[in-house]
């Protein structure tokens, strides 16, 4: 366990870089950066970067359907479609892989995640509106790894777990290898006895390897590659096919991901690093069912003729054909050049990204139906930004990026200033100010498909669909008691977004041909999200660690915006609303962290979600949902055997069973009415061997 004794010395080691793109110590990087490490991760029994990223104050992880599970990062008051997520610096989650792509990011081959808040299009292009997280792999330093496994009960269902990481230092520390995998599986998990599940049926594998190699003191090459699989089902009658259930929603997904990259120190004041990274992703998806269909020969109104697939007009010679096959490869070059001048250090570089959607609508026996997405979309950017150091105590970033998108007629200008003044010794001052922007394209939830009961609901792009351009500012001080040994720590940051023809999905409507359900993406007149971020760690000796957090956002449309109308199908009822869905104003972390002695740990958090307002499709309604304190505790025993380590973990997360109750049930159920906690009440342990 690493010393906590004092917030000083915690950020004096820490180093990152994801705020500027250059290696600074977190206590003096301009920008402000969150970071959670491998050792936060492996208290909390967090096996996924999903589950891993809500360690952070201000950032959720919310699910989006009922049925399949799929979830997004929320954070600065904005969906996930708003933040942009890496991998050790490459935007490498595609419009496909952020489907599902939270969940199968193993946590082994992280040594951690740095959150920078706010706008950072002018370093990372589109789509970093609310703010990056990096995901930083480990580089160890010597020979060793771990295994780990474990099992989280939930209902009386085991989620079985496993993950591992062999690292091998050659060359007389010169170059090394990291081999890691991850393994999880479970059955489906029903909360509510309704016979349709709540947390879907998976099996998960992960493999992967990182490769490094200094040749000389000056150059360094790095490779990796990672490999998961995964299947998954929700819904019910899971031992038939997927056609022949109510409802299902199943994926099978082959995911490729890996890069190389050269990073050479020319002289003392200037170096550069030139890499190429690619994801791949193929999937085989289902979304729909037989819906309202009898299926049990012994109940009242079964029609064996509804799960005859070749009787035309039946239920099942319908959902035959709801089967789906989509191939997302995506390629990333980047490069960046380094120059220190004096008080100065200049960064730019150049990124090219090229991604190709492909999409087909299948049959039960593979033919291909019809093309739902055929397109490619790229993206060229330049940026340039200078590090001031104006004075001991003042540190000014200038920078800005141009971006010409595949999608838009104009190059894009995104600027960048922050300021970060040291008032004293025990007082930090920060304020930024930067802009950015999404382009139209095939987006994420695009690819999930939602449904109503067992009917599919695509999303289409009106044909005056124009980007988003957003403005962001932000300030905020930092305080600690003593700089050179910290018992407490305060921050806070107040932020505003503004953001110009917001994209909003619109109503679900019914197409008059062919009776299809469809949203439009169309542009809203815009708005802006208000908030205020607020931080306190409380460090009395060696042995406790106190942290709070809390966080508020206000996030509006300009106008009223139409979120139901049901007109088009006879209707009388059309709901219109200035907030945000599934997007609570409060939102709150706690934890507390007791070393007795090293050898034993204790951990107690709490999560705060507070009310929001939900849309239930089915009923027509417009809800405000209860708030939630999810709490979880757990205790770590070490056990030392010489060269070797065991770590036994023992808990229990949302001790009180905080979640949503008036889930929707049956075969009718509105799959995108879900909103709060993910997952119910669940007993752990975990047994990890460090060696």
């Amino acid at each position: 366990m690493a010393d906590q004794s004092s917030v000083t010395a915690l950020e004096r080691l820490q180093v990152v870089s994801t705020a500027t793109r250059t290696e600074r110590l977190l206590s003096e990087v301009p920008i402000r950066t969150e970071v959670v490490t491998q050792e936060d991760m492996h208290m909390r029994g967090t096996f996924n970067f999903s589950q891993a990223v809500e360690l952070f104050n201000g950032v959720r992880v919310e699910s989006t359907c009922q049925n399949c599970n799929t979830s997004e990062v929320l954070m600065l008051g904005l969906g996930g479609a708003y933040n942009q997520i890496l991998f050790d610096g490459a935007p490498l989650m595609s419009a496909l892989g952020g489907v599902y792509g939270l969940e199968q990011i193993p946590t082994a081959f992280v040594d951690r995640i740095e959150i920078v808040k706010g706008g950072s299009s002018a370093l990372y292009g589109a789509g970093a509106v609310s703010g990056v997280i990096n995901l930083v792999p480990i580089q160890p330093l010597r020979n060793g790894g771990f295994l780990q496994a474990g099992v989280d009960v939930q209902k009386g269902e085991p989620i079985w777990l496993a993950d591992g990481r062999l690292d091998r230092v050659f060359a007389g520390g010169k170059g090394g290898l990291s081999l890691v995998f991850q393994s999880s599986q479970n059955d489906p998990i029903d909360y509510d006895g309704d016979d349709y599940s709540e947390i879907t049926e998976k099996e998960l594998g992960v493999v992967g390897a990182q490769v490094w190699f200094a040749p000389t003191a000056k150059t360094r090459l790095r490779a990796n590659y990672q490999y998961t699989w995964e299947e998954r089902r929700g819904g019910n009658r899971f031992d038939q096919p997927e056609y022949l259930a109510n409802i299902a929603e199943s994926l099978q997904t082959k995911y490729h991901r890996g890069g190389v990259s050269w990073e050479q120190d020319v002289t003392a004041d200037f170096d550069f690093s030139i890499g190429y990274s690619f994801a791949y992703i193929e999937r085989d998806s289902f979304y729909g069912g037989l819906g309202d269909v009898v299926t049990d020969p012994n109940a009242p109104g079964y029609d064996p003729d509804e799960l005859d697939p070749t009787i035309a007009g039946s239920a099942a010679s319908d959902s035959f054909g709801q089967y789906g096959y989509t191939e997302d490869p995506l390629h990333y070059i980047d490069s960046q050049f380094n120059y220190r001048l004096e008080k100065h250090a200049f960064a730019a570089g150049i990124q090219y990204k090229w991604e190709k959607v492909r999409d087909y609508n299948r049959d039960f026996l593979g033919k291909t139906l019809a093309t739902f997405v055929d397109d490619s979309f790229s993206n060229v950017g330049f940026y340039l930004q200078d590090e001031w150091t104006a004075t001991p105590t003042l540190s000014v970033v200038l920078g800005g990026r141009v971006d010409k998108s595949s999608e838009l007629d104009d190059a894009i200008f995104s600027p960048r200033v922050a300021l970060a003044y040291e008032a004293t010794p025990t007082l930090k001052l920060r304020a930024s100010v930067a802009t950015g922007f999404r382009a139209p394209g095939v987006f994420d939830e695009d690819l999930h498909v939602d449904t109503l009961g067992a009917d599919q609901i695509r999303i289409r792009n009106d044909a005056a669909l124009k980007e988003e351009q957003t403005i962001t500012g932000m300030v905020g001080l930092e305080w600690r008691n003593d700089p050179a040994n910290a018992t407490w720590g305060f921050d806070v940051t107040a932020s505003l977004t503004d953001i110009d023809d917001t994209f909003l999905l619109g109503p679900t409507l019914t197409d008059p041909v062919t009776g299809d359900l469809y949203q439009v993406r169309s542009n809203a007149s815009g708005s802006r999200v208000e908030g205020v971020e607020a931080n306190w760690v409380y460090i009395p000796n060696s042995q406790l660690r106190f942290e709070l957090g809390a966080a508020y956002f206000q996030s509006r449309y300009d106008e009223a915006e139409d979120i139901f109308d049901d007109t088009d199908v006879g209707g009388t009822t059309i709901i219109s609303t200035r907030d945000y869905l599934i997007t609570p104003e409060w939102s709150g972390v706690a934890q507390a962290i007791w070393t007795p002695m090293p050898e034993f740990n204790v951990f107690l958090g709490v999560k705060y979600v507070g009310a929001m307002d939900a849309l239930h499709n089915r009923l027509g309604e417009l809800r405000r949902t209860p708030d939630f304190w999810v709490v979880d505790f757990g205790f770590t025993r070490h056990f030392d055997t010489g060269k070797h380590h065991i770590d036994v973990t023992l808990g229990v997360k949302n001790l009180f069973d905080e979640r949503q109750k008036d889930l929707e049930r049956g075969a009718d159920r509105d799959n995108d009415y879900v909103y709060g906690p993910r997952f119910a009440r669940s007993f752990f342990i975990t047994a990890k061997y460090l060696f």
